[in-house]
């Protein structure tokens, strides 16, 4: 009989799916990170462009305003040519010109006006943004510092397991204990030993002989599904 063998193998197996979804879970780690600091990048990314924006929008200001002082040092001129002229023709002309300039300036300034505008409200909106920036990095970083410490945890769990396990390992024969680990290593959910219900392996749900059924229950050596090599009890 080697139902205290088997049993063995049972509990480390318990202890090494306990290992195995600890350790899964510390890997995910640096992706939670790393998402947690994309909420940080994307309002940065958020508050660059609308920097960019405003940039853009105070330089086109700027150009208008510059527009402005041009046509208004042009009418200066204008304006000293008037007493220059000889002919009410000229004297006429210039002043058509002088109010077309006034004209062009009251659009311009109703321009600059609405940049004005958008500008304050860029403003408002950028403050906004910094502040929600600092909410947001404020939030990531207890975050983070949460799951480094639920990390640290899980890390002395998984040293209490591998202590757990050495001790387990000492008390199961070698050749079951070789066996054991080559079947683990080469499966991806880590699953060695699995227990047979119905005449189904609980490793690859595949209906198994009879047997080896039988052989499983007699329990007098290690049995392995014939199709995923895994040990069956």
């Amino acid at each position: 009989m080697i139902k205290e063998e088997i049993e063995k193998l049972i509990k480390l197996q318990e202890i090494d799916n306990e290992i195995f979804e600890k350790q899964a879970e510390i890997n995910l780690f640096f992706q939670k990170e790393k998402e947690l600091n994309k909420k940080i990048e994307n309002k940065e990314k958020e508050i660059k462009e609308l920097k960019e924006d405003l940039k853009k929008l105070q330089l086109d200001k700027k150009e208008k305003e510059l527009e402005i002082k041009s046509y208004e040092e042009e009418i200066k001129k204008l304006n000293k040519k008037i007493d220059e002229v000889k002919t009410n023709k000229e004297y006429e002309a210039l002043l058509i010109e002088i109010a077309n300039m006034k004209k062009k300036i009251s659009e311009i300034e109703d321009e600059v006006l609405i940049l004005m505008e958008k500008e304050d409200e860029f403003l408002k909106k950028e403050k906004l943004l910094l502040e929600e920036k600092e909410k947001v990095k404020n939030e990531v970083l207890k975050n983070i510092e949460n799951e480094k410490n639920k990390t640290e945890a899980l890390k002395k769990e998984i040293e209490k397991k591998k202590e757990e396990r050495e001790l387990i390992v000492k008390e199961t024969p070698y050749e079951f204990y070789i066996l054991y680990e080559k079947i683990r290593k080469s499966k991806k959910n880590n699953i060695a030993i699995v227990q047979v219900e119905n005449g189904i392996c609980g490793g690859c749900y595949i209906s198994l002989p009879t047997y080896i059924v039988e052989m499983v229950k007699k329990k007098e050596k290690i049995v392995q599904c014939e199709n995923c090599s895994r040990i069956l009890y």
